[in-house]
């Protein structure tokens, strides 16, 4: 069997749920790291979308990480992500939907307004893992990419503030449904924790995050990150990352 090849960048949402679900399950694969702003050339090229993350393995091309994750799942059952019992499996596959398409974008649009504004950090971040001169023209570039970042995913003061409030209450509802077993369905973890986890990292940025992270952080960054420092939320968040995070599997890229 062929290595499966992910198209990802370091620094998002998305593409860290599919790599986390790939290393949880010990599964060897390929990892295609572009930076935003220039794979848009690239992917819509190869695949005909800007999007990522995106799969290929065997022939089978997933365009989204829910897609991905399904594949993942069926293609590599051991260690499962889907519970076994149907009520509680359409209950974590609603709840990686909610976190997808509603949590996801609104906690993108609050975070990135606070931390785009500091161009060489932030660029460098998004651009990490490359080499320093990559890293430099990266930076150099990052004023025009982020207004174009900025137009597409509608990030200004409304969208921030309404983010904001969404992202308070993904960050309420992990703390109220966690309490009874760690976990958002049933007593173990699930695509459900994988995914909330994901999608809320930024409010907390947990060490286990394949990203570093230097200090001291911006002004933007720290403002944000204090927002939420004492929400029980984040508590959940950084356990979820703590205890089934694990290393990376990927064997190329």
């Amino acid at each position: 069997m062929s290595y499966p090849e992910l198209w990802q960048m370091h620094f998002s949402l998305y593409p860290e749920k599919v790599r986390w679900a790939l290393d949880y399950k010990r599964v060897p694969h390929i990892r295609h790291s572009l930076l935003p702003g220039p794979h848009a050339v690239r992917l819509i090229a190869r695949f005909g979308q800007k999007a990522m993350p995106i799969l290929r393995h065997e022939g089978n091309v997933l365009k989204t990480s829910a897609a991905v994750l399904d594949y993942v799942e069926q293609t590599w059952p051991e260690l499962p992500l889907y519970p076994k019992d149907p009520d509680s499996r359409a209950q974590a596959l609603a709840l990686q939907k909610w976190f997808d398409d509603k949590i996801g974008p609104a906690v993108r649009r609050a975070g990135f307004y606070e931390m785009l504004p500091h161009t060489e950090y932030s660029a460098r971040r998004i651009a990490t893992g490359l080499p320093e001169w990559q890293q430099k023209l990266y930076v150099s570039a990052f004023p025009a990419i982020r207004a174009i970042m900025m137009l597409d995913m509608q990030i200004n003061a409304a969208g921030a503030e309404a983010g904001c409030t969404l992202t308070q209450e993904a960050l309420d509802f992990v703390a109220r449904n966690s309490e009874r077993t760690g976990y958002l369905v049933g007593d173990r973890f699930s695509v459900a924790d994988l995914t909330a986890a994901t999608i809320l990292f930024p409010t907390c940025l947990p060490s286990e995050y394949p990203v570093d992270i230097p200090r001291p952080l911006p002004s933007g960054w720290e403002h944000w990150l204090e927002r939420w420092r004492n929400h029980p939320g984040c508590e959940y968040v950084r356990r979820i990352y703590r205890e089934h995070r694990g290393v990376s599997a990927a064997v190329g890229g």
